[in-house]
């Protein structure tokens, strides 16, 4: 029974870095390194989405979630200003008297 060899991503980023090389002979490397076409292509192809994903303003991402989180807080201490300031006023023009009328 043989042993399969567990790939690092480091190994396998260099790998479909090799392939990626102007004149690259991708079944050479393949060969070289015991692996076959398919797992190399594989390897590839994710490699090439994850750059993608990465390269791409997502719209759930991380910080676009925070940036948003941000807005609506913001929204909401100026509106909580502004009834603060409206009620201020409002005690304000009453001389201080309770609003209930009884003194």
């Amino acid at each position: 029974m043989t042993t399969r060899k567990t790939w690092s991503v480091e190994e396998k980023l260099r790998i479909v870095m090799e392939g990626l090389e102007p004149q690259a002979n991708v079944s050479e490397i393949c060969r070289r390194h015991g692996i076959s076409g398919t797992a190399y292509y594989e390897w590839r192809d994710r490699a090439l989405a994850g750059m993608k994903a990465g390269l791409t303003n997502k719209e759930g991402s991380a910080e676009t979630a925070l940036r948003q989180q941000n807005g609506r807080l913001k929204k909401l201490v100026a509106d909580l200003s502004i009834a603060n300031d409206v009620l201020q006023e409002h005690l304000e023009g009453n001389g201080g008297k309770n609003v209930g009328g009884s003194s």
